[in-house]
């Protein structure tokens, strides 16, 4: 383990800190490159056909693609088949020097090998011990497989959009449900490890991504005590999007039911109030494309987003977006300003970080399978190059 002795002003978040990290695809990679970026030594153990997520499209030499760097970078890459003998116990001997181990196997696949929880943290009482499944280690439905749409389906998301906006079930663009559970993991990690440092004892963490789901959408609780009876204020927490004629996009965030004098007092429509379609909330939720095609006519009349923001900023607790894509938001002022993306060794630009302190961001290294075994395990174990040519040779090191 590290050293987190002589702190210093400048030191990163997680300096000392080291993970052994058997995840793949999002859900687990994201959350140790969470770490990574705060200054965890992240070790990425692949089996021998690597990560899923590096045969994703478009083709790279070395399997070092757009989306694997981007939930990758910042580790050091390495390759083990737990299948061969002596693999396992050089694991061990390997996680005898981390703080904590992540793994996002179906349950009992690591306690087969041996690299359970429990054999683990028996082990090293101090580590950390993290294991990411859909539906928890134990219970009636530990068994059942889940990706990301499983988790929308089975957690109410999908069934709340349903029902709130009236359209056909369908999932997102975006794999929600892995990205909160890699949150939810990297967080609890986190807070483990404070704990192991002031008590000598860590423990195993059992990441669901259904229950993780179920924490972050802020209706549960609501939904629980029996949802809305009725439509609250009109439109409820909508976000007006206002497709314009000429095929800009712009969208008025906040909720406009229940400021509605101020909507049509900026509007320069008070007469709506008293349009039967939109007299009371649930009138206007009942009829809020007709409100919303009579803001877009209003909007249409600005010549940029920004006099409508102006126009609409002044007078009102509103707020004003415009789409745009991930493009052009990257050549903006703001993202210069922040930093928003990094160089990876890929020669791919990702996300610089989660969030903007003090020695938080990706060192960018992505590398292939295997490419950092003998620095790693010869740097960790202390293991010279005959040792290591043992292990390549017994199939135990492979590389890409």
């Amino acid at each position: 383990m590290g050293d987190s002795s002589g702190d210093t002003a400048d030191q990163r978040p997680l300096d000392g800190i080291r993970v052994l990290d058997f995840t793949r695809v999002v859900a687990g990679p994201l959350a140790t490159r969470m770490m990574a970026d705060m200054g965890a030594e992240v070790i990425k153990i692949e089996p021998v056909d690597g990560d899923l997520s590096r045969t994703f499209p478009p083709y790279v030499p070395g399997d070092v693609n757009p989306y694997f760097s981007q939930q990758n970078a910042g580790k050091r890459f390495c390759s083990i088949d737990l299948r061969a003998p002596g693999a396992p116990e050089l694991v061990r001997e390997i996680a005898g020097r981390c703080d904590a181990v992540v793994e996002n196997y179906r349950p009992g696949v690591m306690a087969r090998f041996g690299l359970g929880p429990d054999e683990m943290c028996a082990a090293h009482p101090a580590l950390v011990y993290c294991s990411v499944t859909g539906f928890g280690q134990t219970g009636p439905w530990a068994d059942k497989r889940a990706y990301a749409p499983v988790g929308h389906m089975e957690s109410g998301y999908i069934d709340y959009a349903v029902r709130e906006t009236g359209a056909r079930p369908e999932n997102p663009p975006l794999v929600v449900g892995d990205i909160v559970t890699a949150m939810s993991a990297a967080a609890t990690v986190n807070a483990m490890l404070v704990k192991a440092a002031r008590t000598g004892r860590g423990g195993h963490i059992d990441v669901c991504m259904v229950e993780a789901m179920v924490y972050i959408q802020e209706w549960s609780a609501l939904e629980l005590a029996g949802g809305w009876t009725e439509p609250n204020a009109g439109l409820a927490h909508e976000c007006p999007i206002l497709v314009l004629p000429d095929g800009r996009v712009w969208a008025i965030a906040g909720n406009p039911a229940a400021w509605f004098d101020d909507l049509l007092k900026a509007m320069g429509r008070p007469e709506l109030a008293d349009d039967p379609r939109f007299a009371t909330p649930a009138a206007r939720m009942a009829n809020r494309y007709e409100l919303y095609d009579e803001m877009t006519q209003w909007a249409a009349g600005f010549a940029d987003v920004d006099d409508f923001r102006r126009a609409i900023e002044a007078g009102t607790p509103f707020s004003v977006a415009e789409m745009r894509s991930l493009a052009e938001l990257a050549e903006t002022d703001w993202a210069a300003h922040r930093g928003l993306l990094a160089d990876t060794a890929s020669g791919f630009a990702v996300p610089a970080r989660p969030a903007l302190g003090s020695g938080i961001g990706t060192n960018g290294h992505v590398a292939a399978r295997g490419a950092d075994n003998r620095d790693v395990i010869g740097g960790l174990l202390g293991y010279g190059d005959h040792r290591l040519d043992e292990l390549e040779s017994a199939g135990v090191l492979v590389t890409a």
